[in-house]
């Protein structure tokens, strides 16, 4: 089928709008991911020098963590080749 037919060929239903890619939505969990891991890294470094946040170790598994998913996202929400 072209893009531009209306109604299909063999049995002469009308063909609906195609459906909507979820790029939208992999595209906003990606911000949300790298937002996430970017308060995770500056937390990281805060927790170096204070005592107002949680431990170093626990934000930097967390950041690591956030990492590896934010990559994942970014190889899913990149057009295939």
């Amino acid at each position: 089928m072209a893009k531009s037919d209306v109604n299909c060929i063999n049995c002469g239903d009308p063909v609906n709008a195609p459906v909507k890619s979820k790029t939208d939505f992999r595209r906003h969990f990606g911000k949300i991911v790298t937002g996430l891991f970017i308060l995770s890294a500056a937390l990281s470094v805060v927790a170096l020098f204070t005592n107002y946040v949680g431990s170093f170790i626990t934000l930097l598994a967390t950041t690591i963590v956030l990492l590896m998913v934010k990559k994942s996202s970014d190889e899913m929400s990149s057009p295939q080749q």
